[in-house]
């Protein structure tokens, strides 16, 4: 099973929240921030699987200061990252979008680790801020890094690009995709109707673009369940472009209930499906999506339309409205006072 060829490097706070399911599980993880009492509240994650990077007291939004401590520390950084991750093939860095310390490093982390390291893929896990609750500030950051991310489809590693707008429980969002993304790394099925083998799951996962994962109980695996999977689930909205390259579509049982065409039909037809039988329960992969383009023009558009406010927030303190000298006591004037001596004055 790809499990036990398989890391995860999570950047910030988002990022400790969303790898600590996987920690538990006993994938190896490293968790890297800029603000100790982050890495304090990871309680139950050893001292020697955190990173704290030097001189950062956290980043608050700032993604200049993020690529600033980033550049100074990545020597390090990189080394503590092949230290922890001996032989492993697939690694993943998780950071939030509209965050401070993930999102100024996690594009450029992707690329360092791709050439410092022997890996076959370096997969991105992020998350996109809910456009309702979320800052302007968070918005800005989340298309700029997203951009970044998109820079970086020249490189293997699939993108999950999670929506905290699906759901108002956050935790539940990271617990959902953890089931998700476990299930295919601990895929081990043996059915004579055919396997979807560890080397085309390899594939899913190496494929630059947009993966989504849909999991289905044996009693929910229907046709109708898993269509709606692609649009009802945690993730950023999918594009209506249908730019796929693969899927993979693992069954339970015969797989009777589910036809690959009515897949293509709505998301696009791939370069190649991996099809397997007999699993515990469904899983489909889609694999090499376009990036949220239309969900990004909206957040660039709420952007846009609050660019006179943060304007007239940031220029307000700039402006003097209140007259220096009204001139009230000019005409009075005072004897100068003698300066106090201080006590001090007696030691001279």
């Amino acid at each position: 099973m790809i499990k036990n060829k398989t890391g995860f490097v999570g950047i910030g706070g988002y990022a400790g929240n969303q790898l600590l399911p996987f920690y538990k599980k006993n994938y190896p993880c490293l968790f890297i921030n800029s603000a100790h009492q982050d890495l304090d509240s990871l309680k139950e994650v050893d001292e020697s699987d955190k990173y704290h990077i030097p001189g950062g007291e956290g980043c608050n939004k700032n993604r200049k200061k993020s690529k600033e401590l980033f550049r100074k520390d990545i020597d390090n950084i990189v080394n503590a990252v092949k230290e922890k991750f001996p032989g492993i093939e697939y690694l993943f860095v998780a950071a939030a979008l509209g965050g401070g310390t993930g999102a100024g490093g996690v594009a450029a982390l992707k690329k360092i680790v791709l050439e410092e390291l022997d890996l076959k893929a370096c997969g991105t896990i992020t998350v996109l801020p809910d456009t309702k609750t979320e800052s302007i500030q968070a918005l800005i950051n989340s298309y700029e890094t997203l951009a970044e991310i998109e820079s970086t489809l020249d490189e293997p590693g699939a993108v999950f690009i999670l929506d905290n707008s699906k759901n108002n429980n956050k935790m539940r969002i990271n617990e959902m995709f953890f089931w998700y993304l476990d299930a295919l790394l601990t895929s081990d099925c043996n059915s004579t109707l055919g396997n979807v083998d560890d080397a085309e799951i390899g594939q899913l996962l190496s494929t630059p673009g947009v993966s989504i994962i849909s999991k289905l109980g044996k009693d929910k695996s229907d046709m109708q369940n898993l269509l709606s999977t692609f649009h009802n689930n945690i993730y950023a909205p999918l594009e209506e472009d249908k730019v796929i390259k693969y899927i993979g579509l693992i069954n339970s049982g015969m797989g009777k209930g589910i036809r690959i065409e009515d897949i293509y039909e709505e998301v696009g037809t791939p370069l190649d499906t991996y099809i397997g039988y007999e699993a515990d329960s469904t899983l489909c992969v889609l694999s090499g999506l376009s990036l949220p383009y239309t969900k990004m023009d909206e957040i660039r558009e709420k952007i846009d339309a609050s660019k006179d406010t943060i304007k007239r927030n940031i220029t307000a303190q700039n402006n003097s409205r209140l007259t220096n000298n009204l001139g009230f006591f000019d005409e009075v004037s005072e004897k100068p006072k003698e300066k106090k001596k201080s006590n001090r004055d007696m030691l001279f």
